[in-house]
C-alpha cells in the first residue's frame, strides 16, 4: 500500500460521481483534500488523478463514437474499473463518498461503495439530499457512518485516535487499544488485550446485540431460497418425470 509519511493516519479514496457531475467533481473534492491534509489524512483524489493522466495521455473515451462501443467498452474496464478499484482495494485505508444526484446517474461510485465493503474497507457517506432515503438501503448497509454535512463528517475524522483507519498487523483497524466499529463506526476500547487475529467484520458492544438480533430473530434469507428453489426443483422433476411416463 502507498505510504506517505507526512499523512500517518490513512489514506482516504474520495468517491463520487464524475462523468455527470460539473468539473468531474473537482471542487469537493479539492475542499475536501485540504481538510483531510491537515489532519494528517493523504487523500486520493481520482478527479485530479484523471485530469493529471489526461493531459500526459490523451482522452481514453469521450471522443470515441457509438460505433466504437467495443473500444470504449474495453478502455473503460481497463483504464477505469481496474484503476479505481485498485486504488480501493490496495491503496485505501478509508473512502468517503458524497452522495449526490450525479452518483445516482453514474455507476462507478456504487461500483467503489461495494468494493470497498467487500474488502471491509471504511465506507462514509455525506448525504446531499433531506431525507435519507434518497440513498438506497443497500447502499445505506455498505457504509460505515452516514453524515448530512462537511462539518459532522470533518469533526467526526478529527476525533477519531491516530492511525486507527488503518489495519494493524493483525489486519484490524486498531489504534492503541481502541477498535472501529464496521457498523455504526463508533470508536470502542477494549481491555486487557488487543486481538491478535483478524476480526472481520468487527463490532463494538452495541453493534454485537444488534448482530444477534438479526441473525438469531429472522429465518436466513438465503437458506431460505435455496430451500426454496430446491422444493421448485423437485416439483419440476417430479412433473416432468409424470409426464414422460404418460406419454409412454
Amino acid at each position: 500500500m502507498l505510504q506517505h509519511p507526512l499523512y500517518p493516519n490513512g489514506n482516504i479514496y474520495l468517491s463520487g460521481g464524475m462523468q455527470h457531475a460539473k468539473d468531474l467533481g473537482a471542487g469537493w473534492r479539492k475542499t475536501c483534500s485540504e481538510h483531510l491534509r491537515a489532519m494528517r489524512f493523504f487523500p486520493l483524489d481520482i478527479a485530479e488523478l484523471d485530469i493529471a493522466y489526461t493531459e500526459a495521455h490523451g482522452q481514453l473515451y469521450r471522443f470515441l463514437s457509438d460505433d466504437e462501443l467495443l473500444q470504449r467498452k474495453s478502455n473503460i474496464r481497463k483504464h477505469f474499473i481496474d484503476t479505481d478499484i485498485n486504488l480501493i482495494r490496495n491503496d485505501s485505508d478509508a473512502i468517503i463518498i458524497l452522495y449526490d444526484e450525479s452518483v445516482r446517474r453514474g455507476a462507478g461510485t456504487t461500483s467503489e461503495v461495494h468494493e470497498a465493503f467487500m474488502q471491509d474497507i471504511p465506507v462514509f457517506l455525506l448525504n446531499t439530499f433531506p431525507d435519507l432515503n434518497e440513498v438506497p438501503g443497500w447502499m445505506q448497509a455498505e457504509t460505515t457512518r452516514i453524515f448530512q454535512n462537511w462539518n459532522e463528517l470533518y469533526y467526526y475524522f478529527d476525533a477519531l485516535p491516530p492511525g486507527i483507519l488503518k489495519r494493524d498487523i493483525y489486519g484490524n483497524r486498531r489504534s492503541g487499544m481502541h477498535y472501529l466499529c464496521s457498523l455504526c463506526g463508533r470508536v470502542e476500547e477494549k481491555h486487557k488485550t488487543h486481538y491478535v487475529s483478524r476480526v472481520s467484520p468487527l463490532y463494538c458492544k452495541s453493534c454485537v446485540e444488534l448482530v444477534k438480533t438479526t441473525h438469531e430473530t429472522h429465518y436466513d434469507r438465503y437458506q431460505y431460497f435455496m430451500e426454496y428453489l430446491a422444493t421448485e426443483v423437485r416439483q419440476e422433476m417430479s412433473a416432468a418425470d409424470k409426464s414422460k411416463r404418460g406419454n409412454k
